[in-house]
C-alpha cells in the first residue's frame, strides 16, 4: 500500500528517488484514468521537475512531505493554474494567488501532480454533474464514487495517487471515500483554513483528506492545520502533530461510543447492517463501550441542509456576474441580460436550481418561515448533540446508508443524514473502510467527535483500521501497484 510517511522517508534517505515515484504515478494514471477520468488536469512536466530538485536536497532541509505526489481537487486555487470547479463558467479562470493549504502543502515539500474531477461547484453526490466527464467508481465502473469530491476519492482508490484534498460542505470527502473504500477526513469548523476554495456554502465548508490510512490523513493535517488570519473563522489554535501517539493500543479500552437510536428509523442497505454491527462487535471485542445516543432532530437534517446550503449558494454564485471574472455571454443587450445569459449559458442544472431554491427561501416572505426558521432548528440539532456527548465520547454509524448506485440512479435523501450533522455541527468526522461487501464493493464507517477533538479522532480511527480486518494493500482488479511505492 502506498503510504505518504514511510514513503517520504525513504525519499529524503534517497533509498527512493522522487522522480521514479512520480513517473511511476503518471505511469499508473495514464494505464487506468482512461476507465475512471478522475483527474482534469495533469501536471507531469513541472512535477517531474519538482522531484527532480528534491532528490539534489540534503535530508536535513527536507520537509514534512518532502517528495510527496498529491491530488488537488479543482475548487482549491494553485497560483498560476486553471481552476475550474468543474464548471464551465470558469473554463479560462486562472488563480492569481495559492489557496493557504496550498501555501502550506508548498512549504512541506509536496508535489502536485494534478485537478481532480468534481460536481460543479462541488453541488451533487455523485460527481456526475461536473461540466467535463463523469467520474467513475474504480471498484465497479458502472457505478459512482460519490461526490462532490469523487475525482479525489477515485485517484487514491486506484492508486494513481497517494493522497488527495478534497472540500466536505454536507459529506463531500466522506461519503466517497466510503464508496471507494478509502479513508475520508472532514475536519472541524475552523481547523484548517478555506481561503483560497471556491466557497459553496460557507457556514458548511471545510478542507480535507483522502489518504489509504488513516496515519496519513494524520500526517497531512498537521501540515495543513492552522491558524489563518485571511480566514475569520479559523481558529487561532496551536500547531499540533496528529501523528503524535497515534499508535495507543489502549485507546479503545473503555470509549465510549455511541450509535444513534434514529439509525433505525431509516431504510439501509442490508449489506451495510451486517457489517455495520460485526463493526460494532469488533469495537465491543477491545473493551469499547457501546451506548445508544438519542438525537431526535436528525429527521430534520435534510431539510435543513437543503435550506441553508442553498441560501449561502445563492449569497455565494452572486459574484458570478459575467463581469469581474469567468465566462461573459457575447449576446447580452443590458446589463441584466449579461447577467442572465452569462450564467444560463454556462452553469448546469444542478447549479442553476439550487440558485434558485436558494434564493426562493431568502425572499422577504420566505426568509423568516424557511431560511431563519432552519437556523432555529439546527441549533437545536447542535445542543442534541451536545447532550449526546455526555454519554459518548464519539457518534459512530455507517458512512452511507446504501452502497454507491449505478450511473443515473439517485441515492435516497437520507442516505448522507450522518456526514451531513457533522457538517451542521461543525464537528470532526472521518470514514473509515471496514469490509468488502458480497459483491465486492467496500464499505466505510462514519466517526463523529466533537469540535476540536480531531486529534483523538484520529486515534480511535486508526485504532479502528487496526482491528476492522479490512484488506488496506487491495485495489481495484484492474491495479497493479509497482514495486517502487509499494512500501
Amino acid at each position: 500500500m502506498i503510504r505518504a510517511k514511510e514513503l517520504r522517508t525513504k525519499i529524503c534517505s534517497q533509498e527512493v528517488k522522487s522522480v521514479d515515484v512520480v513517473k511511476e504515478c503518471f505511469s499508473r494514471i495514464k494505464e487506468v484514468d482512461s476507465k475512471v477520468k478522475a483527474f482534469l488536469k495533469l501536471n507531469e512536466e513541472i512535477a517531474l521537475r519538482q522531484a527532480q530538485q528534491v532528490d539534489k536536497k540534503e535530508n536535513k532541509k527536507c520537509g514534512i512531505l518532502e517528495g510527496i505526489p498529491i491530488a488537488i481537487k479543482d475548487n482549491i486555487m494553485v497560483k498560476g493554474e486553471s481552476m475550474t470547479s468543474a464548471s464551465k463558467y470558469l473554463e479560462r479562470y486562472v488563480s492569481p494567488y495559492d489557496a493557504t493549504v496550498i501555501e502550506k502543502l508548498k512549504e512541506a515539500g509536496v508535489i502536485f501532480v494534478g485537478r481532480t474531477n468534481m460536481d460543479e461547484f462541488a453541488m451533487g453526490g455523485s460527481t456526475e454533474t461536473s461540466a467535463y466527464q463523469k467520474t467513475a467508481n474504480p471498484w465497479n465502473i458502472e457505478c459512482i464514487p460519490g461526490g462532490s469530491s469523487g475525482g479525489s476519492a477515485a485517484a487514491v482508490s486506484a492508486g494513481m495517487i497517494p493522497c488527495a484534498l478534497g472540500s466536505d460542505t454536507g459529506g463531500s470527502i466522506r461519503q466517497p471515500a466510503g464508496f471507494c473504500g478509502i479513508v475520508g477526513y472532514k475536519p472541524s469548523y475552523g481547523l484548517i483554513s478555506r481561503y483560497g476554495a471556491c466557497a459553496l456554502a460557507s457556514s458548511f465548508d471545510q478542507i480535507g483528506t483522502f489518504t489509504k490510512n488513516v496515519m496519513d490523513a494524520a500526517l497531512l493535517t498537521s501540515v495543513i492545520a492552522g491558524e489563518d488570519y485571511r480566514d475569520p473563522v479559523c481558529q487561532p489554535n496551536e500547531w499540533i502533530d496528529y501523528t503524535n501517539g497515534l499508535n495507543d493500543p489502549d485507546v479503545l479500552k473503555a470509549l465510549k461510543i455511541g450509535i444513534p437510536k434514529q439509525l433505525f428509523d431509516y431504510k439501509t442497505d442490508p449489506e451495510i447492517t451486517k457489517y455495520f454491527n460485526e463493526a460494532v462487535n469488533k469495537l465491543k471485542a477491545e473493551n469499547a463501550q457501546v451506548v445508544e445516543v438519542d438525537i431526535p432532530a436528525y429527521k430534520y437534517v435534510p431539510s435543513l441542509y437543503k435550506v441553508i446550503m442553498c441560501a449561502e449558494v445563492s449569497a455565494n454564485i452572486a459574484t458570478f456576474d459575467g463581469i469581474r471574472y469567468g465566462y461573459r455571454s457575447p449576446n447580452s443587450v443590458s446589463l441584466n441580460d449579461q447577467y442572465a445569459k452569462s450564467r444560463g449559458d454556462s452553469l448546469g442544472y444542478e447549479v442553476k436550481k439550487r440558485i434558485l431554491f436558494g434564493t426562493y427561501v431568502l425572499g422577504a416572505k420566505n426568509y423568516h418561515r424557511c431560511y431563519h426558521q432552519a437556523q432555529k432548528v439546527r441549533t437545536l440539532l447542535i445542543n442534541q448533540i451536545e447532550q449526546a456527548y455526555k454519554q459518548c465520547d464519539f457518534i459512530f454509524t455507517p458512512s452511507t446508508l446504501q452502497m454507491p448506485v449505478k450511473f443515473g440512479e439517485r441515492l435516497s435523501e437520507e442516505c448522507d443524514i450522518f456526514l451531513i450533522a457533522a457538517n451542521l455541527a461543525g464537528l470532526a468526522g472521518i470514514t473509515v473502510p471496514c469490509s468488502f461487501t458480497s459483491n465486492d464493493m467496500p464499505m466505510g464507517v462514519h466517526f463523529m467527535g466533537k469540535r476540536f477533538s480531531d486529534a483523538k479522532l484520529f486515534k480511535v480511527a486508526n485504532a479502528f483500521e487496526k482491528v476492522a480486518d479490512f484488506d488496506v494493500d487491495r485495489y481495484p482488479a484492474f491495479n497493479k501497484v509497482e514495486a517502487i511505492i509499494n512500501v
